[in-house]
């Protein structure tokens, strides 16, 4: 039996995939009998395969009710996808199926079938210089499910901001007040910005992967193509799309960089917005004519990058934060993906949110140097259902 841990997916993850030869009946007896790694709980993956042959599927066994929640969530999101009127054969395949599911006393156990190839971020990590047309490929990947489960929205309304904007703040506001009171001043600021800059916006909301990053996606190779989408336990309907674009944009940054996610994003708001590579590969995977929806009308919104940026990042710092937020290290891991992202909010003191969509769409800062961000047309839309709140 071979073993191989995986760069977690999230800071604190403890979850690794074991290739198993030959795999014994009372394996997941001994991964049960082990202590979790963090008190939140923890899932253990492995490769099950025969004794000559190809992989064939995939054994998870998550401890912990949150972990046991996101296996429980993978299960029902790729039932629904399943049979979703408007997904393809040939998308679905890039999908695992759920072939037996158990919920033990002290244990929830999965298994999926396998999607061959090799992690995105192996390849990432072995070719850094093909991040943008690798990171174009994956955005490809996952665009059929975002236009052709599109509906659009317009955020006139406190529903969709308390969904988007208010809940994460107040999860991101408590995470402040524990580990750096100084900062809360800046999470009310950034709250501002955003509903400024929501208010009025058209966009698609459809179906999003929720933890779209390059730990979740597998290719044949460093020329491709995806082989497989995995990892569905933070999927919803009814989200923007941009925020699984921006999180792939972002996290595949982070790896070819090296740097952590608050640097990355911290840099790309002093600089305006994202830098060319990212948004070659954001239009790349958008060049595709825009689709009417319903009685014909067509969506021409855009939105200040650095707004895309900002949301996506609040939702997947809280998130994470809900995920480890009883590991030891959370001083780290503040101090790396959090607070770098608030201080700069705090040195720009804000953007005129009213200009982030249409217009000139600049950045007016106050005692700062106006910094202009390009604009970036939202998820290409498509004919598409209602989402589902």
């Amino acid at each position: 039996m071979s073993r191989r841990r995986i760069r977690p997916a999230a800071p604190f993850s403890s979850a690794r995939l074991i290739d198993v030869d030959d795999l014994p009946i009372g394996l997941i007896d001994v991964e049960l009998s082990a202590p979790p790694t963090e008190l939140v709980g923890d899932t253990a993956a492995f490769l099950l395969r025969p004794e000559q042959g190809r992989p064939g599927a995939v054994l998870k066994v998550a401890r912990g009710p949150l972990r046991a929640a996101e296996l429980r969530t993978q299960r029902r999101v790729l039932a629904e996808l399943a049979i979703h009127p408007r997904l393809d054969d040939e998308w679905r395949e890039l999908l695992p199926r759920i072939l037996a599911f158990d919920e033990r006393t002290n244990a929830t156990v999965s298994v999926e079938s396998y999607r061959p190839g090799m992690d995105l971020a192996e390849v990432l990590a072995r070719h850094p210089n093909r991040v943008e047309e690798l990171t174009a490929g994956a955005l490809s990947a996952i665009a059929p499910l975002h236009r052709r489960t599109a509906t659009f929205v317009v955020v006139d309304n406190v529903c969709l901001l308390r969904r988007w904007v208010i809940e994460p703040l107040a999860g991101l506001t408590d995470l402040c007040r524990r580990l750096d009171p100084r900062l809360v001043p800046e999470v009310g600021r950034l709250g501002t910005m955003l509903r400024q800059a929501l208010v009025g916006w058209c966009t698609p909301v459809s179906w999003t992967h929720g933890d779209y990053i390059p730990g979740n996606v597998r290719v044949a190779g460093v020329q491709g193509p995806v082989t497989g989408i995995v990892d569905w336990g933070g999927a919803r309907p009814g989200q923007p799309a941009l925020i699984d674009e921006y999180l792939m944009i972002l996290t595949a940054s982070c790896q070819v960089e090296r740097a952590d996610l608050g640097t990355v994003v911290a840099e790309r708001l002093r600089a305006g917005g994202l830098l060319d590579r990212e948004r070659n590969a954001l239009r790349a995977a958008r060049g595709r004519p825009d689709a009417d929806i319903g009685d014909g009308r067509r969506i021409d919104e855009r939105i200040d990058e650095r707004v895309g940026i900002l949301l996506t990042w609040l939702h997947h710092a809280v998130d994470l934060w809900r995920k480890c937020a009883t590991h030891p290290n959370h001083q780290t891991w503040w101090a790396t993906n959090v607070a770098p992202v608030l201080d700069a909010v705090a040195a720009q003191h804000g953007f005129d949110g009213s200009n982030a969509r249409g217009g000139a769409g600049r950045g007016t800062a106050s005692g700062a140097p106006t910094t202009a961000s390009p604009l970036v047309e939202d998820a290409a839309p498509a004919q598409g259902n209602q989402a589902d709140d």
